[in-house]
Formats: C-alpha cells, sequence, structure tokens
C-alpha cells in the first residue's frame, strides 16, 4: 500500500506562528497544493519535510542545506521570539503506512538566558486499536522515520527547484539503469541474483573438493580435469577482460556523452576561427592596399609622366612659355646694381657673351651703345665677374617648378591625361573602400556568429581540448567494442570445448559424491541464469516500454506550449546501461531546451519508470516538491495536475503560479478552477492558499492559511 501522509503541522515554525493546532495542513491521496506568494512560507514548509527525514533545513539566504542544530535561531519564529523569552519549535507529520498510522514529533524548547539554549527532542507514535502508543527505541524510530520515505527514494521523492532538473543523473550511462533498478523494484531481483552467484561459487567449490578425494581416478579423468580447469580459467580471465573492457567502454561512452554536447559547438567554434582569422587578413590586406594607394598621392602630384599638379591647365602651356620669355627678357633689363651677386635668370647672357659686349662696347640684350667705363659698360663687367654659386634646392616643389621653367612642351601631350588618370585613382579608391566595407561586414558577421555560439565564453585551447576529448572517446570505443567481441568470441568457442569434457568426465568418474556434489553444481548454475534471464527479462521489458510510455507522458506534460520539445529516445548500451536522448522528427539530437521541457522530460522518464513496473504501476511514497513550476505556466501546471495522479498516489505540491495578490480571492481563475474541481471531487486533493493579514518583514512575518478544497 505504501505511504500516504495525512498531516503536516507547525508550531513556531519560521512563519508558522503559533500552535500545531494553528498551522495544520491536512492532505488526501492525489493532487495536494499549497500556493503562495514570494517569501509567505513555500520553502519553509519544504523545510518541514526535511527536518523530519533528515535533520536538514535549507537556507534561502546562503542557498545551502544545514543541520538544523545549527539553524535553530533561523527556524524560530521571529513574532514568537519577541514575545516570550521560552517557546517550542517542532513539526509534526501524520502518516500511514500499509495502514499502519504514526506520528513523527520533532520539537526544540527554546529558552533565552544570557543566549538562546535548546534542547531537541524526537517522539515517535504508533497507533494500535486507536491509541498512540509512544516508541522508545531510537533504532526503532529511525526504522519508522524511514517508513515515511526510505533513503533510496528521497531523490525521487523530495525535489526543490532544480533539483527536479537532477531526478534522473542523465549524465552517466549508469544513471538511467540505477534509476530503473530502484523506482522498477528491481533491487530485490538483484540482490537475489547476486546471492545465486555466490551459491554457485560454493557448490563449484564442494565440487573441486570432492574430485580431490576421488582417489580412484585415473590418469585419463585427471587429464580431463586439468584441461576442464584451464578452460574454465580461460573463460574467467575473458569474462574479467570484458568486464574491464565494458567498464573502460561506460567510461568512453560517458566522456563521449560528456563532449559530445559541446564537440560540435566547439568544432563550429573553432571552424568560424579559422574563417574569422581568414576574413580578418583579407581586410588587413585591403586596408594596407588603400594605404599604399593614398600614399602614392604625393609622387603623382610631381609625376613627369602624368603631373596631378597641373591638372586643368590645357591650353596654358603656350601661353606660359610667351610669359616666360617675356619674364626672362624683363629680368635681364633690370637693374640690378644694388645686387650684383644675385643669380641671374635662366637664359641670361653667358660669360662670353658678356666678354664680346665689353669689348664691343655694345649691349646686346637692350642693342644700344654702351660706351667704356660708362654706366652701362660697368654693369655688364660686373655681371661678368659677378661671384659663381652651384644652385641647390632640397623642395621637391622648386625642383619640379624649375623645370617647368625651363619648357612646357614635355607636358603638352600629358596634361590632358590627367583628370582620367585621376579618375582612374579615385575610382580604384572608392572600389577598394566599397571592399573595405563589405570584408568589414563579414567580418563582423563572422563575429556574430563566433558569438552566437559562445566563442567569448571558451577559450582555442578548451575547444581544441574538447574535440580532442570527443575524439579520443570515440576511438576508445571502437577500441573496447572490438575487444569484447574478441573476448566474446574465444568465450563460445572455450564454452564449446568445456561443454565436450564435462560430457567425458561424466562418462568417466563413477564416484557417487562426486557426482552429487557436480550435479549440485549444475543445478545452482542453472538457477543463477534463471535468476539472471529473469532480471534480464524484466529490464529489457521495461526498456522496452519505456521509450513509448515516457514520450505519451513527455508529450502530455509538455502539450498546449508554442514550441515542441522533441521526443526521447532510449539506446541500449553495451553491458546493459541505457542512454537517453532527446531528437527531432529527423532523429537529430535536440539541445537547448528551456527549463520547463528539461524538468518535464525528467518527470516523464521517472513517470514512466514507474508505469512500466511488472506489478503495481503506482509510486508508493508521496511526491513532494517545492516550486517545480515557477518556469512553467499554468499550462505545464494544468498537464501536471492531469498526469500525476496517474502514476504518483499523492502529490504535495509549493507552488506561487496561482497566488494572485491584487485579488479578494488571493487566488488566480485557473487556481479557483482547480480548487472548484476538486469540490466536485473531479480531482482528488486539496488546495491551501498561504496569505497575510498585515505586511511584515520575513522576521516578524506571521502566515496564515485557506482551504479552498472544502
Amino acid at each position: 500500500m505504501g505511504t500516504i501522509i495525512n498531516s503536516i503541522s507547525f508550531c513556531n515554525f519560521y512563519n508558522y506562528y503559533g500552535s500545531y493546532e494553528d498551522n495544520t495542513y491536512t492532505f488526501t491521496e492525489g493532487i495536494n497544493i499549497i500556493n503562495a506568494d514570494n517569501n509567505m512560507g513555500k520553502s519553509k514548509f519544504y523545510n518541514g519535510f526535511l527536518w523530519i527525514l533528515r535533520d536538514e533545513v535549507y537556507d534561502s539566504d546562503d542557498k545551502k542545506i544545514y543541520p538544523v542544530s545549527d539553524s535553530y535561531f533561523k527556524m524560530m519564529s521571529g513574532k514568537a521570539r519577541r514575545e516570550s523569552d521560552e517557546l517550542t519549535l517542532g513539526v509534526r507529520i501524520i502518516f500511514e503506512n500499509n495502514n499502519e498510522r504514526y506520528i513523527i514529533t520533532k520539537e526544540v524548547r527554546c529558552t533565552k538566558e544570557s543566549e538562546w539554549l535548546y534542547n531537541a527532542t524526537t517522539e515517535v507514535q504508533h497507533t494500535i486499536d486507536n491509541e498512540d502508543q509512544f516508541i522508545m527505541d531510537k533504532t526503532e524510530k529511525d526504522d519508522v522515520i524511514r517508513k515515511l520515505i526510505p533513503y533510496d527514494m528521497e531523490k525521487y521523492c523530495l525535489l526543490q527547484g532544480e533539483s527536479m532538473e537532477r531526478l534522473v543523473d542523465l549524465s552517466t550511462l549508469k544513471g538511467l539503469e540505477n534509476t530503473i533498478n530502484a523506482l522498477a523494484d528491481m533491487n530485490n531481483l538483484i540482490q537475489m541474483c547476486s546471492r545465486a552467484n555466490e551459491l554457485v561459487a560454493e557448490a563449484k567449490k564442494e565440487y573441486k573438493t570432492e574430485e580431490k578425494r576421488n582417489s580412484s581416478a585415473d590418469e585419463a579423468i585427471l587429464s580431463l580435469q586439468r584441461e576442464r580447469d584451464d578452460c574454465e580459467k580461460w573463460i574467467e580471465d575473458a569474462k574479467t577482460k570484458i568486464a574491464l573492457a565494458r567498464q573502460e567502454l561506460a567510461r568512453a561512452r560517458e566522456a563521449e556523452q560528456r563532449f559530445e554536447s559541446d564537440f560540435y559547438s566547439s568544432k563550429k567554434r573553432e571552424q568560424l576561427r579559422h574563417e574569422y582569422e581568414n576574413e580578418q587578413a583579407k581586410l588587413r590586406n585591403l586596408q594596407k592596399e588603400k594605404e599604399e594607394q593614398e600614399r602614392s598621392i604625393t609622387s603623382r602630384l610631381f609625376d613627369e609622366n602624368c603631373p596631378w599638379l597641373l591638372m586643368g591647365l590645357e591650353g596654358e602651356t603656350s601661353d606660359f612659355d610667351d610669359f616666360r620669355i617675356a619674364l626672362t627678357k624683363k629680368l635681364a633689363q633690370k637693374q640690378i646694381m644694388e645686387n650684383p651677386d644675385i643669380l641671374l635668370p635662366e637664359g641670361s647672357p653667358d660669360t662670353p657673351s658678356l666678354k664680346r659686349m665689353l669689348e664691343s662696347c655694345h649691349c646686346e640684350v637692350c642693342d644700344r651703345e654702351a660706351p667704356k667705363d660708362s654706366a652701362p659698360w660697368l654693369h655688364i663687367k660686373k655681371i661678368m665677374e659677378r661671384p659663381r654659386k652651384a644652385m641647390h634646392s632640397s623642395d621637391s616643389f622648386i625642383q619640379y617648378y624649375g623645370k617647368i621653367q625651363k619648357t612646357t612642351g614635355l607636358y603638352e601631350t600629358t596634361i590632358p591625361k590627367i583628370a582620367e588618370d585621376y579618375q582612374s585613382y579615385m575610382d580604384n579608391i572608392f572600389e577598394l573602400d566599397n571592399q573595405i566595407a563589405v570584408q568589414e561586414n563579414v567580418v563582423e558577421q563572422k563575429e556574430s556568429e563566433m558569438t552566437l555560439v559562445g566563442a567569448g565564453n571558451t577559450t582555442p585551447e578548451e575547444d581544441r581540448k574538447t574535440l580532442s576529448g570527443y575524439n579520443q572517446a570515440k576511438n576508445t570505443i571502437k577500441d573496447k567494442d572490438d575487444e569484447i567481441q574478441k573476448y566474446t568470441r574465444n568465450i563460445g568457442i572455450w564454452s564449446d570445448k568445456l561443454e565436450k569434457i564435462h560430457k567425458e568426465l561424466d562418462k568417466k568418474q563413477n564416484s557417487s559424491p562426486v557426482k552429487k556434489a557436480g550435479q549440485l553444481y549444475n543445478d545452482m548454475q542453472c538457477i543463477a541464469q534463471m535468476f539472471a534471464d529473469t532480471k534480464e527479462r524484466i529490464f529489457a521489458n521495461i526498456v522496452n516500454n519505456l521509450q513509448t510510455v515516457a514520450n505519451t507522458m513527455y508529450s502530455d506534460l509538455t502539450a498546449g506550449n508554442q514550441t515542441l520539445g522533441g521526443k526521447l529516445l532510449f539506446e541500449r548500451e553495451e553491458g546493459g546501461t541505457v542512454r537517453v536522448k532527446v531528437v527531432d522528427n529527423n532523429g537529430e539530437e535536440l539541445f537547448g531546451n528551456g527549463t520547463g521541457f528539461q524538468r518535464m522530460k525528467q518527470l516523464a522518464i521517472v513517470m514512466s519508470i514507474i508505469s512500466s513496473k511488472e506489478n503495481n504501476q503506482c509510486f508508493d511514497y508521496p511526491f513532494i516538491s517545492d516550486a517545480p513550476f515557477s518556469e512553467f505556466g499554468v499550462k505545464f501546471i494544468n498537464n501536471f495536475l492531469e498526469i500525476a495522479p496517474k502514476v504518483f498516489r499523492q502529490s504535495i505540491i509549493m507552488i506561487k503560479d496561482l497566488y494572485d495578490s491584487d485579488s479578494s480571492k488571493l487566488i488566480l481563475p485557473g487556481g479557483l478552477e482547480i480548487a472548484k474541481r476538486m469540490q466536485r471531487n473531479e480531482l482528488n486533493g486539496t488546495f491551501y492558499v498561504n496569505y497575510v493579514e498585515e505586511k511584515a518583514d520575513s522576521s516578524n512575518l506571521v502566515t496564515k492559511k485557506k482551504c479552498y478544497s472544502e
């Protein structure tokens, strides 16, 4: 019949101020809901169960579980503590186990002297013939407490928030197998298999002892015995190696599973990093090319073949030449007596011409007479005798302009090409700008893709380690699979040989004690094999049914959502372990489902295992959960309320999702409908709402309750 909790009561326990009678919650089979807003006692309610079962409580400040002995002060009602220096703090649970009624009360007598002193007690009562009888023996008390929820069932009965996501340890290949063994009542059968193997070993030992006592055995029998012993040793050694190989295989598959979720992301990140580096290199090359083009502007301004400096001077070259000639003549005629050391412009008379003009007393520049020793003659003489200095210039523009002064004929054909050359250059610059802009977008896109796959959260070394670990695990899996197959083939060969040896020995060994011991040994082997086959058959049946049942549960629990949660795929692994994956309709594994789907997946697996049991397809202990729907919404809640009673005889759920502080009823319409269904006996269970009459901080909070299902 299992366990049903009839009620839980609190006395000055956190914000449950007052006596047990003031704070009693009565439960039935089915769904029992405690609906409360934040800070109104959901986690404290859950702590009542933790105290009874584990002597622990959850500290919401530190988000850790502590022994109650370290938490008495926090557990006391703040209001009760302020009113009196002496108070009782306690939790009481009344439950039935296999139609036997029990009462468990854990209390602490709190007394304040110079500091608070605590005296903790545990009372356990057994109701016999309507009389509550105290159990005094500590061991018996512990046994009764464990009737409420056994140790091995706690992880499936007591769930708080995120712990629901870890109902089944899917991080290891043994995790689901262990859950199946626990929830499907397989542990007793496993123990029977283990005991049967022990009996086989004892029978074998006795058989060997009787053989040694048989003094009539001839050399032929002894030779067969040696061959038999060798074959058995080879088989045992092979089985040992297979067992070791399976352990290594399991570890490798766990490593593969551990790395697998990150493998494709790491592989994608590595690929994107490589692509990103290539695209960045392309961007740098384009930027470098543009920089080189821009640096060439100075040389293009003064380029002799196509000087940009002369842009727009088409038709000006002849005028420039006329102006230059006129300017030269004018400068030659200019009086420079005040500064005879100046350098004359290009085209001025050279030294032989000046000497001839002095001898002929005639100025050839202005075509006038220059009598000897006259002012013009002396001027010519001074010019001829002027100091000679070489002309040096470090200014490229001056050098360039000097070339233009000599002649413009060089530029007659080049000036018309300057505009075309300039336009070609600018087109090239604009094209480079466009290419750079496009490439920058490509680089930014790669950066975005890397962000999406978490490149900023991992280093290249970490990703390479993931890829290496995954590939190594895959190689180990292949090697160990091959090793197991090799030893399995050898066992088959040696087993056939062993069977023939046994037949020969049966013919030759006539000793009655030996035959009896041998028969017992054979019988025990058959019995052990029978248990092993039974265990395997039941386990296989559960696994075979599990996928269908679990997907039905998963679909029902997640029904009505905008997104699909995929399908559960159960795969039997080497050595009997089971692996679970979530796949889409094409069989591709799904990752990244939301919290609601993750928790529903875990629940679906647990509920499907319970529903796949051979006999009683119902959970025999209360399912107690604190805030399991905080990320689900009303659809998940209603789905759970429909499905859970088919699997869990009793559920006690602390939630906030149906609370409405703005309503006079303190409950959302969806919650009110659930309560009305309970009133109409359409849904078994109870519906409580916690509330406060006066607002207060947590140290002075007093929680009241109202039952909506009555």
